[in-house]
């Protein structure tokens, strides 16, 4: 079922439920990618389409409520802090759920890719899905913050979160540069199409990680404007 927020809801409230709402389902559109990843080298053509249309529809969702929080957010009354920071957190998460569903796509049209990356490329999934559940964890804590009026504990332990995302996030480039080393090294057994996609395709899993961060780096701004 699409998910509906009506401008007399945005008006009248927070929008920050919505905002975790939608974080919530990016992050649950990068959970299945490792698994599509496995699936990739098991050749499990029917858990590919599965997961991908699991990722689609989830992207749908937050593309839904990404259109309504945008474009109702500046008519929101008394927020606590700036439009213009929360849309810049807000764009961060769309960017993730856009990736993901972008790495779907590839994903499932079968990509022949070496299977000396496969533990490598599952490390990076891995550790960008970290990063994304992190950002999550950060997006989770706004209501706290409010309610706090962004001061004491609440405010140490987000900074303590995106510390963390900050490690995770170099973490995941680290990994991609194992991966593009393992890739050069065995390109040569691969048609050049495969090989293009599978570039690409570490790239995506390393800009998950990099988005994850940007929604730190703007959450943690947004709390020092405070």
């Amino acid at each position: 079922m699409t998910t509906t927020i009506s401008f007399k809801q945005l008006l009248g409230g927070s929008p920050f439920p919505h905002m975790m709402e939608h974080m919530g389902l990016a992050a649950q559109c990068v959970e299945q990618l490792p698994p599509m990843i496995h699936a990739i080298f098991d050749k499990d053509e029917s858990k590919l389409q599965e997961l991908r249309t699991i990722i689609f529809d989830m992207e749908t969702k937050a593309d839904h409520i990404y259109d309504q929080l945008s474009a109702n957010l500046p008519q929101t009354k008394y927020l606590p802090v700036h439009r213009h920071d929360l849309i810049a957190v807000l764009q961060q998460q769309e960017m993730i759920a856009d990736i993901a569903q972008d790495i779907a796509g590839i994903i499932s049209i079968n990509l022949d890719i070496a299977p000396e990356l496969r533990e490598t490329l599952l490390d990076l999934a891995a550790k960008s899905q970290d990063a994304v559940q992190l950002a999550l964890s950060v997006i989770n804590s706004l209501n706290a913050l409010v309610e706090t009026g962004f001061e004491g504990p609440d405010v140490d332990h987000v900074n303590e979160l995106i510390d963390q995302l900050i490690q995770t996030e170099d973490g995941a480039d680290m990994i991609g540069i194992e991966l593009l080393d393992i890739l050069h090294r065995h390109h040569k057994d691969k048609d050049p199409v495969s090989t293009i996609f599978t570039y690409q395709l570490i790239r995506w899993l390393e800009e998950l990680a990099d988005h994850a961060e940007l929604v730190g780096s703007h959450m943690r701004l947004l709390v020092a404007a405070k």
